[in-house]
């Protein structure tokens, strides 16, 4: 099958949904199809990453008045159109890449579907109360439409089977559309793999609590400094944190750090680490911490269960249901957590084993490519 799959990012940019839909090139390659990725670059043209044809459109925005699309709209949909194609995988909503596919949907060869990776339009953030009610605002007309966008799809994909918040409120919707719908969980990455497939890492040779994640308010950073201040662990345990790139934020964080009494040896940033590199970082470590306030299923916590990592992470999106770590509602919380878990023992060696074996159960590439084509070959209209 010749195969499209959209994504507004896309390796060698470093994201988390790019990172997944990359996951996705590999596992329909291996499996002998053919795959082309559209997704945003500064300039359009094309190359190919790892095996696999990318082509760039310099777009961004979404179908919302608050962030429109803007770009080359014109020569995006006239590639959609003018190409063959057996099956579209357009992934996740509130995208340019999905947004003006399904705006031209009739137009367009193959079966379509949409792999959502949740839907943030009625996400509320406590604390931006008014810039939360404008974007809940700007995102009405789009959640109104949805249930006719999905009906118009050969089906849609999901992450998981439920969630603790609105984040999966587009899979009620497609429960209620009655549409063909398929769970396929993400894969970890090839890192994580071979993570997996070392001995687990032993714990007196795990000396850190570590977060992964972009250096921006919605990581939820600020989350994991008050917890890491109120817990006995910041006496033995340095807490290190890990963004993409340096951020205007990370003052921020230093400057809260620093009233809530830590010391520069007691947290640590660190930008620019990836791959391999990280994944060793997190077999350094006695608990990977996730304070961010909304997300869907996180590859970061994949990639600790991979390394035999409990996590503790605030509960968002289907954190709740996943294996090898704790969820907490309130930094107090996650103080105690922590406390009660980072010197080991029973309680952590069964977090570290169930995050291992899920590793290899549900979220290695063996299975998940397996579920994909799954649904991509198998799913028919009801």
């Amino acid at each position: 099958m010749r195969i499209l799959l959209t994504s507004p990012t896309y390796p060698p940019f470093n994201s988390g949904l790019g990172n997944a839909v990359a996951q996705q090139a590999a596992s329909l390659i291996q499996a002998g199809h053919e795959v082309v990725v559209a997704t945003g670059g500064k300039l359009r043209g094309s190359m190919e990453v790892d095996g696999v044809h990318v082509e760039l459109f310099n777009l961004n925005g979404a179908d919302s008045w608050l962030h429109p699309i803007k770009g080359e709209k014109s020569e995006y949909i006239d590639f959609l159109i003018h190409n063959t194609w057996d099956v579209v995988l357009l992934n996740a909503w509130q995208n340019w890449a999905t947004d003006l596919a399904l705006q031209n949907l009739e137009n367009i060869s193959g079966r379509k579907f949409v792999y959502s990776h949740c839907i943030s339009t009625n996400v509320f953030y406590s604390l931006q109360p008014i810039r939360s009610v404008l974007r809940f605002l700007a995102w009405r007309p789009y959640w109104w439409r949805l249930p006719g966008l999905i009906k118009r799809l050969d089906g849609v994909l999901f992450l998981a089977g439920g969630g603790t918040d609105s984040r999966f409120d587009d899979l009620r919707i497609a429960r209620q559309c009655a549409v063909p719908l398929r769970i396929v969980p993400n894969s970890l990455s090839p890192a994580a793999i071979t993570v997996l497939n070392k001995p687990q890492a032993p714990l007196m040779a795990r000396d850190r609590l570590i977060a992964v994640g972009s250096f921006d308010w919605q990581k939820g950073f600020d989350f994991l400094l008050h917890a890491f201040a109120a817990s006995q662990a910041r006496h033995t345990f340095s807490l290190h944190l890990y963004g993409q790139e340096h951020s205007a934020y990370i003052a921020a964080l230093r400057s809260l750090a620093y009233r809530l009494g830590l010391k520069d040896d007691q947290v640590i940033f660190h930008t620019g680490v990836t791959g391999d590199e990280l994944m060793a970082v997190y077999c350094q470590s006695r608990l990977v911490l996730s304070g961010s306030h909304t997300e869907c299923q996180p590859l970061v916590l994949l990639d600790a269960n991979a390394a035999g990592t409990p996590f503790i992470a605030r509960s968002t999106g289907c954190i709740a249901t996943m294996p090898g770590g704790l969820v907490v509602g309130t930094w107090e919380e996650m103080a105690k957590k922590v406390d009660s878990l980072v010197e080991g023992g029973p309680h952590w060696n069964s977090l570290a084993e169930a995050g291992r074996q899920v590793a290899k159960n549900v979220y290695h590439p063996t299975h998940t490519a397996k579920q994909l084509l799954s649904a991509l070959t198998s799913m028919k209209p009801g």
